[in-house]
């Protein structure tokens, strides 16, 4: 995989729900995202590289960023493929 700047499609939200927890909200549909999903989601802004995204939350958790850059291409592609993100 190439090195995208992800952010999230159109229309889709992250947001906390009281009931599930941290969720993404597209049109018609919902998501609920686990404490894992969720902090890599979070660094989705479209400016940053998945690199620069792997290095933060490496250091931020004490990590290692190739396995935390492998977490967040899986993520990456599942949720492009039902069209929660942009890469």
């Amino acid at each position: 995989m190439t090195d995208p700047a992800p952010k999230l499609a159109p229309g889709v939200k992250l947001r906390k729900d009281a009931k599930r927890g941290t969720v993404l909200l597209g049109p018609e549909r919902i998501l609920e995202l686990d404490d894992i999903a969720q902090a890599i989601v979070a660094e989705f802004d479209g400016k940053r590289r998945v690199s620069e995204i792997a290095a933060a939350l490496a250091k931020e958790y004490d990590a290692n960023a190739d396995d935390i850059r492998t977490d967040i291409e899986n993520l990456l592609k599942d949720l492009t493929q039902k069209g929660y993100v942009k890469p």
